[in-house]
């Protein structure tokens, strides 16, 4: 076990920080209370004095329960399930070599038992050797000695070395995750935060490869809670305060972390920040195409227009029928016929032209339609991913479809509704 100083906390307040053997003496003599928690670098987190390991480890799974054989073990004149689960923890709690169980020994309790007890307990074996891993880590990394008992217990319990490594991988994983946010959330330096990450890796029984797998797993899903929380809602779109975001990257990039960004992300960010100075920065007038007169321009570009259009279809039904000429343009038809004609909504691009928001309207001039209404009859605005749908009080709702910009444009609609709405 380590020997630097292990950090104690009451009620939420660190109050010291000791030698693990003098931890254990306060502990003894009532100066620290079981319900006080410990922390060292390179712990996932605060841990209860309560399970604080003793000075000799003890096995890190408990007995199981004992229970009686049922019908079947009867019948086959064996012994219960529970019974080869209790002979292999006592067989591991009293061997010479912590955690081994000689070949010799796991024959004899086969013979003793009448079954495989490593073929027909193999599920509750994979738990305790979990338990293991996690009980291992929890207390810091992977000290010489418990990564020692570690391989004696796989090769007792029959583990070959990838299963070995793939609870090594899950517990580690686990683990990794809760400590990098109890490490990220300190308020250390960034620099101090990277070494603490580093320790939580150190002697884990894991690749090098596996375990920078593991790290940029967790440092992704890190950032991507920090982005959601970074990022809000605003005047129908999403918007982050471009400082706080400054002051991440900073950080990040001073833990020396390189993350995964693709350009639908990083779009996603820009345009978040865009949008956060957009609704606080005073509106700017544009240069516009149009003779607006007296009216400022605040927004303008080349949109495509499209309008909700009542369709009528005819569908047809009929049996089985033919036609028969008679004479000249004249036919007999025979079988059954009926006509329905269904009417629905759909949504159509009609023109594209030059959109703008002035001082007290929107503006629509196309090559086929004009629009033109005022503020005051703007009722809501819905931003699409490659559109704004404008709703109106009167006269039919709109639909503008953008090559870009349409989260800007509709930030920009909504303040110059307001404006005008007072």
């Amino acid at each position: 076990m380590s020997t630097e100083p292990v950090h104690i906390a009451r009620a939420g307040v660190e109050i010291g920080a000791w030698a693990p053997d003098e931890v254990r003496s306060k502990l003894a003599s009532g100066e620290l209370k079981p319900t006080d928690h410990y922390w060292k670098p390179g712990m996932a987190g605060w841990l209860t004095l309560a399970v604080l390991p003793a000075t000799v480890r003890v096995l890190p799974f408990p007995r199981p329960v004992e229970k009686g054989a049922n019908l079947l073990d009867g019948m086959l004149g064996r012994e219960s399930y529970q019974a080869g689960l209790l002979a292999v923890w006592d067989l591991l709690s009293k061997a010479p070599t912590q955690c081994l169980i000689p070949e010799e020994a796991w024959a004899s309790l086969g013979e003793k038992l009448g079954y495989d007890v490593r073929k027909r307990c193999r599920e509750d074996l994979l738990k305790w050797y979990r338990q293991a891993v996690e009980a291992y880590l929890s207390d810091r990394y992977f000290a010489p000695q418990e990564k020692t008992d570690l391989g004696n217990l796989a090769r007792s319990f029959g583990l070959d070395a990838s299963a070995a490594e793939a609870i090594h991988g899950e517990a580690f994983a686990s683990y990794c995750r809760i400590g990098m946010l109890t490490v990220l959330l300190r308020d250390i330096p960034p620099q101090q935060k990277r070494e603490q990450i580093n320790l939580l890796g150190k002697e884990v029984p894991l690749s090098e490869e596996k375990v920078k797998e593991t790290f940029g797993a967790a440092m992704q899903s890190y950032f991507e809670q920090r982005l959601k929380a970074l990022m809000r809602q605003e005047d129908g779109g999403e918007v982050m305060d471009p400082a706080a975001y400054a002051a991440f990257a900073s950080e990040i990039k001073q833990m020396d972390i390189n993350l995964s960004m693709d350009d639908k992300l990083v779009d996603r960010i820009d345009s978040a920040q865009r949008l956060w100075s957009l609704c606080r920065s005073p509106l700017k007038e544009v240069p516009c195409e149009l003779d607006l007169g007296n009216e400022g321009c605040f927004w303008t570009q080349h949109v495509e227009l499209g309008l909700n259009k009542r369709v009528t279809t005819r569908r047809s039904y009929g049996g089985f029928g033919t036609s028969i000429k008679i004479w000249g343009p004249l036919r007999y038809r025979t079988g059954s016929y009926e006509v329905e004609r269904q009417t629905e909504q759909r949504l159509e691009k009609v023109d594209s032209g030059i959109l703008v928001f002035t001082s007290k309207r929107v503006i629509f001039s196309g090559s086929l339609k004009s629009l033109n209404f005022k503020y005051a009859k703007v009722l809501d605005v819905t931003v699409y991913n490659n559109a704004i749908e404008i709703d109106k009080d009167t006269g039919g709702d709109v639909v503008f479809f953008f090559p870009s910009g349409q989260a800007e444009a509709a930030v920009i609609l909504r303040r110059l509704v307001k404006q005008a709405k007072g």
